[in-house]
This record gives structure tokens, sequence and C-alpha cells, in this order.
């Protein structure tokens, strides 16, 4: 411990850190940075912005307010750390007692509980705390150290996407692709997150769908009785499909040696099928989907419902405030007020969400009339993804997290009911207002996985192919294949079809598979 604190004494006196007054702010920081830093493959930076800008100023009021208290800067800087900290894992220890020793998970026993622990802290930093200097070095040095594993975490996810390349991809002879001589569909990918198939639908959740293909079926769409996802999760979907092949083709680093993600944000963002629709002439049109993975900003028309840089500033909270709101002392307030309401509002992610998924709807309705041809248009619909945030006749509603299964099949059906109707609508106007017959692919990304994963793999399949309505199509056809029969029918392509495998994979370890016979087609 000498040698420790000569050693502290020795490095303090290079940069001061005896009285440099770093700790409140970092410690506030990496409350918000760590959480960014464990989620940073399903969020943008841009979500942290505003809560690191309330806790740095937030921090500074705190720490000037306690000096006019006590007298001194040190002292001051340690109790705004110490509060900060309490502040920040109020909500982490009230989660942990609500799930594991349920009695003590109650704000009535665990306020005064941290609140004597608070008291009897700050007391000791006020009346006993004796070696300022040193403690505040401690202290600096504690919050740097905390803050380089999720700073690294950050950092090196974004370098990662920077660096993956799109692999070779000279077998797929995409660049001999030709537009048509006579007219130039516009080609829709609609994607709907773990929207599953008629069967599934029946046999689980007691839910007929035969209306609503019967609808699709006499606008001419084709649809896949026995379509299986090639995997289980979105992004390795995406990634396969978006590049006309299995991921172990596309990169041999994608593995079971491997949890990288960021090599599927590569292959999303930078695809196959979007390079070749701009070599093609082709507009690009994407949405906002609030997952960035498939938010392709650099489309040539990137739709959102509000300005993401003001929404993140001025609006109500966003699902990483709710997150960081939930983990503290904060929570007190949720649970406790009715103050605040508008911006205090941990359901207000489930606006977004609804007003995202009615916003893509409408537009898509709207984009033959607003958008030049020939364009690729790109959307991912999250109606049947957890959380559910609409009633069967589209009615506003916040469903309750960790639905039993009852409730939650329940709340599945009314999202399917909901989602039908306004896709119909949807569908029969792109058809009626596009001045050369679409390309629509319209499909599940995977089934839902929340009841059980024995039906992960069952999606709803459906195409829109022009002049080819009566093409007989594989009634297994999976995701992976439908650009290569796009290319092959509309842009004189000579890719063929790969067979039809489906690679199951848990979240926990995304590249280990395991292949999933297809028992619709009897195999």
């Amino acid at each position: 411990m000498v040698h420790v604190a000569s050693l502290l004494r020795m490095n303090s006196q290079k940069i001061n850190l005896k009285r440099i007054l770093l700790h409140p702010f970092l410690f506030g920081s990496y409350y918000i940075v760590a959480l960014l830093g464990s989620n940073i493959e399903q969020v943008k930076t841009l979500v942290a912005l505003r809560p690191l800008f309330v806790v740095l100023l937030g921090s500074a009021i705190l720490l000037i307010v306690l000096r006019l208290i006590m007298k001194e800067w040190l002292r001051a800087a340690a109790a705004a750390t110490l509060l900060l900290v309490f502040f920040f894992s109020y909500g982490h220890i009230y989660h942990y007692l609500e799930e594991y020793f349920n009695p003590l998970g109650r704000h009535r026993l665990l306020i005064p509980i941290w609140g004597v622990f608070a008291g009897v802290s700050l007391y000791w930093i006020t009346r006993r705390l004796r070696n300022l200097s040193e403690i505040t070095v401690i202290l600096n040095i504690i919050s740097i150290v905390l803050l380089i594993f999720p700073l690294y975490q950050i950092a090196s996810f974004k370098i990662r996407l920077l660096s993956v390349g799109q692999k070779p991809s000279e077998h797929l002879v995409t660049s001999s692709l030709t537009l048509p001589e006579e007219q130039t569909p516009d080609i829709y990918l609609i994607i709907l997150d773990e929207y599953t198939r008629a069967d599934v639908l029946e046999n689980v959740y007691k839910l007929d769908n035969t209306d609503f293909l019967q609808e699709l079926a006499s606008m001419d769409f084709n649809i896949i009785e026995c379509s299986q996802s090639n995997y289980a999760q979105t992004e390795l979907v995406l990634a396969s499909m978006l590049n006309l092949d299995y991921l172990d083709a596309l990169d041999e680093r994608l593995s079971e040696d491997t949890a990288d993600h960021a090599l599927l944000r590569g292959l999303i963002k930078d695809s196959i099928v979007e390079g070749t629709f701009r070599e093609l002439g082709y507009n690009i049109v994407a949405f906002e989907t609030g997952y960035y993975f498939s938010e392709l900003e650099d489309a040539d028309v990137y739709l959102t419902p509000n300005q993401s840089l003001r929404q993140s500033l001025l609006g109500g909270m966003n699902g990483f405030e709710v997150m960081l709101f939930k983990n503290s002392a904060a929570l007190i307030i949720s649970d406790a007020t009715t103050l605040l309401q508008d911006f205090i509002n941990t359901n207000h992610p489930h606006e977004i969400k609804r007003q995202q998924a009615l916003y893509t709807l409408d537009m898509l309705a709207r984009l033959p009339e607003e958008v030049s041809s020939p364009k690729f248009v790109f959307a991912h619909i999250l109606v049947t993804h957890e959380p559910f945030v609409f009633g069967a006749d589209g009615e506003a509603l916040d469903y309750p997290e960790n639905l039993d299964n009852a409730m939650y099949k329940k709340a599945y059906r009314d999202q399917i009911y909901f989602l039908n109707q306004q896709l119909l609508e949807v569908l029969n106007k792109i058809i009626a207002n596009s001045g050369t017959p679409p390309v629509i692919i319209i499909q599940g990304d995977t089934g839902p996985g929340r009841v059980s994963n024995d039906y992960r793999m069952a999606i709803f399949s459906a195409l829109y192919l022009p002049d080819n309505h009566d093409l007989s199509l594989p009634i297994t056809l999976t995701p992976v294949n439908d650009f290569r029969l796009i290319f092959d029918q509309y842009f004189d392509g000579s890719l063929g079809l790969l067979e039809d495998i489906s690679l199951f994979s848990l979240y926990t370890d995304s590249f280990n598979f395991k292949p999933i016979p297809n028992t619709c087609a009897g195999e």
C-alpha cells in the first residue's frame, strides 16, 4: 500500500490529479457509456447524446451546490461522486432484489435503506474524510479505468464496421445483369418481422389466415406455402438474403468461432443487392426502423417520421433513455408520480414504434407517385415483433412486458389482424398506382420464438411477379433465393436457385447452426 500511494503521488505530480475534479463527471458519464457499449450493436451512438449532456450538466450543478454547502471543492467532488453512484446504481439493485429476493424488491423498503447508506456515507465524507487529495487521485484514476472498457467496446465495433469489406462475388455474375428492354419494374422488399406461416398461425395461435391469403392470391401474389427462413435471427437473414448466398459462402469468418456481428452489418449495409440495383440505375429507398442494423441510411431516399437529431435532443424519451431511466433512482419518479407524463413516460418508445409503423405503411402506398422510377424499396416493419403496440383495430395499446404465453398469443393475433388490413390496402395502392407493374417480395424474416423455438423458422412469404404470375415456384422457397429468382426472371440473369436450407441458432451463439428440416413440405 505504501508503494501504491507513492506511485500515485509521483504520477499525480505530473498531471496534478490531486486538484483536477474529473471523477464526478466521469462517474456520471460511465453509466451512459457503459449502457451504450453493451448495446452498441443495436443502437446508434446518437441516442446517448442527450442523456450524456444532461448528466454532465447535472453533475456540474450538483458539484457547485455541494461546494456552496461544504466550502471545499475536493470534499464537494467526493460527495457528488458518491451521490451519482447511489443514484445510478439504485435501479440495478432494485431489479436484482425484485427478481431474486422479491420481498425486498419494493421501493418502500429500498428507499429508506438506500437513504441511510447515502446519509452515513455523506456524513463520513463531510466530517471524517481527511486525505482529500489522495482520495481525489484514486477516484480520478478509478473513473478513467472504468471508462476504458465501454469506450473500447464502442470504438472497436465502429472500427470493425469500417474495416469490414464486401467479399468478392464473381461467382454471382451480377455485373452481367441488364435492364428489361421495354418496362423496368420497381422492386419492393417488405420484411414483416416475426410474421409466421399460415399453418403455425392456425395450430399454435388459433388464427385462420385464409382470408388474407386468398385476398393476396386474388391480386396474383404467389404464396409460398411451406416457406422457412434460412436463419433464426433478422441480421443473419438480411445478410444472406441481400447477398444471395449462405453466410459461410459469403465470409468464412462467419463461423461458430466468432460472435462478431459487425461482419453482418457490413453485408447488410453494403449488400450485393443494393449495389446491383445502383449499377442498374435504380433509386434506393429505405425507411428508419428503430433498429440500426436494418437502416440503410445511405439510400437515395431515406424516410423517417421525425428529424432524428431534433427528436434525440427535444423529443420524449427514446428506448435507450428508458433503459437508463429504469436502472437508476429515476425509476422512483416513474413509479410514483404522474408529473411530466409527456416526457417522463417509459411507454414513449411504444409511441415512436407506432409512428414508425404507420408512417412506413402510409409512405409505401404513396411511393409509386412520389419517388421516381425505377426504384428499389426496402421496408422492415416490426408490428408483429414485441413490444406490441396496436390493438386488432389499430388502436394504440401498450402491452406490459413479460406477457405470459396466453396473453402473448392474443396480442400477436391482434397485430396480425391489424397488419393484414393495412397491407392489403397498401399493396393494392402500390400495384394500382405504379406505371409499370412492380415486383413485390413480402415475407417474414423469422417466425416468433416467444412461445417455442420449434416454430422459429416458419415464415410467411408471398411474391408478386408481373408477367410471371403462373411461374411454378418451389413451395419451400427461402429468402436466400428471392433475388436470385428476380434477377434471373427480370434482368436476364443466370444465377439459378440454391438448395433451400434452414439453419437454427440462438442469439447467445449466433453462428453455431443446427439444420432444421422442413416438415411442412413432408421432409
